[in-house]
């Protein structure tokens, strides 16, 4: 059996979150000959810990370029008939390359739908993402890094980012999605496109801390080990023993509260690192 997960091409949310655990733990458990995934070409590095790169077929590239169209599992311009195609196309490339026939691929995937289905916590392996240098980032490292995701209020924003100007030596990162975009020194990098998720993981992982609301962000520091600061809802997610805290000791998940209070925490906190 030749096993093809995909193809997705969702967010990088969700990629973290959902499809990458799955991949991971459909590699344990099933058995197979060979195995391909398909997904964004400048994610493929997300699977170095499964397989090589070959082995890893990129979706259209306009897709993965169009970050603000891709939502959930899915993107908004691509239609379930629209996605069968590619499917076929990836299994098409398959075929051709291992010389089988189609009854040999074995495919899974997320359901493309809209609504986001959760997947259970026990169909996941999550393990850390490879940070391997891809870039110098000495001026980046051991920095405060503030990722100022959307899931808080602007206000909110705007005072961490204030109180971090004031007191800290810190930068700002993010994808398309994230706020203060003209301070993001990653969006500015002219290979955005091509590197810009494995420097984002780099610079994550060699910080000295990190402080976003709580997010997929805060999920990838825990997976990472590296300090974070986070506010916001669920928090017991990412606390320890949450199902998102990867015995990260230097997780502190802060629950919605007035921004005195969230200032006052996130200075005693990075007072501590």
């Amino acid at each position: 059996m030749i096993l093809l997960t995909g193809p997705y091409i969702g967010n990088f949310e969700q990629e973290v979150i959902t499809f990458r655990p799955y991949v991971k733990w459909l590699s344990e458990i099933l058995e197979y000959d060979k195995m391909y995934i398909s997904t964004h070409s400048n994610r493929a590095f997300l699977y170095a810990d499964i397989m090589d790169e070959d082995h890893v077929l990129p979706i259209f590239e306009d897709l993965s370029r169009d970050e603000l169209g891709q939502t959930g599992y899915i993107h908004t311009s691509i239609s379930q008939k629209d996605y069968q195609v590619i499917l076929k196309g990836i299994k098409d490339i398959i075929v051709e390359r291992e010389g089988c026939n189609k009854r040999d691929v074995e495919v899974y995937n997320l359901s493309y739908v809209k609504s986001t289905p959760p997947m259970s916590i026990y169909n996941k392996k999550f393990v850390p993402i490879d940070s391997t240098a891809v870039m110098n980032v000495a001026d980046y490292e051991n920095k405060i890094v503030f990722i100022p995701d959307r899931t808080a209020t602007g206000s909110a924003l705007r005072t961490v980012r204030d109180y971090l100007q004031e007191n800290h030596d810190f930068i700002i990162i993010g994808d398309m999605k994230t706020r203060f975009t003209k301070d993001n020194v990653v969006l500015k990098l002219v290979d955005y496109f091509e590197n810009s998720w494995k420097y984002m993981i780099q610079i994550i992982s060699k910080a000295k801390a990190v402080v976003c609301p709580l997010s997929y962000w805060t999920t990838i520091c825990n997976l990472q080990h590296t300090p974070v600061f986070s506010w916001g809802e669920q928090v017991g997610q990412h606390k320890e023993d949450g199902i998102y805290n990867f015995n990260n000791k230097k997780c502190l998940a802060f629950p919605n509260s007035n921004q005195k209070v969230l200032i006052k925490m996130l200075d005693h906190f990075l007072g501590e690192l």
